[in-house]
């Protein structure tokens, strides 16, 4: 396969796996609204399959989406909430025959522009700031993170690699003054 065909097939394996995880997910969320006597235990029962549904597909969206480099971390967000704020809307008017309001719409143009300007970049352009490019490096510093463990060293993680980097002040010090004593 060619890249730029090769790049559409993972669009469309992302964005077919990110909407089927997420209309499981809002269906689950809603479906049991309409029987009045369930129990909150009858209705998490009834709901948590959905969930499970829901999180093995995401995975796979999101991995897709970030292996191959199609979407960053942001727009999977921005994208969950717009599909999520879409789904709500389709469930409310078609299944729970709520009526759907002008400021709903409204609403939902505002998450579009909203969007469209962390997308686009449309603050930083306008007012002539520098926009970092993304690339394959900032993919790898953001996965390049300082941590503790649990016997307080301190460790960097990098791609699942751990290497500890040095000891603590209080661990140094404890060492210390045990040799000093010997």
């Amino acid at each position: 396969m060619s890249s730029n065909s090769s790049k559409i097939y993972y669009y469309i394996l992302y964005f077919t796996s990110f909407f089927t995880s997420q209309s499981l997910s809002m269906w689950g969320q809603y479906f049991t609204l309409k029987f009045k006597n369930l129990t909150n235990w009858e209705a998490f029962k009834m709901a948590i399959p959905f969930a499970w549904i829901d999180w093995f597909f995401l995975t796979i969206a999101i991995d897709i989406g970030h292996t191959h480099k199609l979407v960053t971390p942001t727009q999977d967000t921005f994208l969950l909430i717009i599909v999520q704020f879409c789904l709500v809307l389709i469930i409310n008017h078609f299944y729970l025959k709520q009526n759907v309001y002008f400021s709903e719409v409204v609403a939902f143009v505002l998450i579009l522009i909203a969007y469209s300007i962390s997308l686009f970049n449309l603050v930083s352009h306008a007012l002539k700031l520098p926009v970092p490019k993304v690339n394959k490096k900032m993919f790898d510093e953001q996965s390049n993170k300082l941590s503790y463990d649990n016997k307080n060293k301190i460790v960097k993680i990098n791609n699942n690699q751990s290497e500890i980097i040095k000891e603590s002040k209080k661990e140094i010090n404890t060492s210390d003054s045990e040799e000093t004593n010997k």
